[in-house]
């Protein structure tokens, strides 16, 4: 059974790793699905800024904080990104939420 749960999106966010943060993405969306009696979350921003260029390349490992929602998305594992713009896609291993 595949069935999609909730839709979050964000403006700006903001990047962290290892609780320092290393760059912003711009018009993050992230889908909460439950398929196989387990949550996988999916998501896509349209650009990304950082400085340090080892972030910015797929299957770097980031956290992603949406500030108007108070979550973070955590441990996410970024597919693909197409150069110039920053646009890609991204898996997450879980949310939490912090207030």
């Amino acid at each position: 059974m595949i069935k999609m749960e909730r839709t979050y999106g964000c403006l700006r966010a903001s990047v962290l790793f290892e609780g320092k943060k290393i760059g912003t993405m711009e018009g993050v969306y992230l889908t909460q699905w439950f398929v196989k009696n387990r949550y996988r979350f999916t998501g896509t921003f349209n650009r990304y800024f950082t400085d340090d260029m080892e972030y910015r390349r797929p299957g770097a490992r980031v956290d992603i904080i949406l500030p108007d929602k108070e979550i973070i998305i955590m441990n996410v594992f970024i597919e693909w990104i197409r150069e110039p713009s920053g646009s890609g896609t991204f898996n997450a291993e879980r949310i939490e939420s912090y207030l």
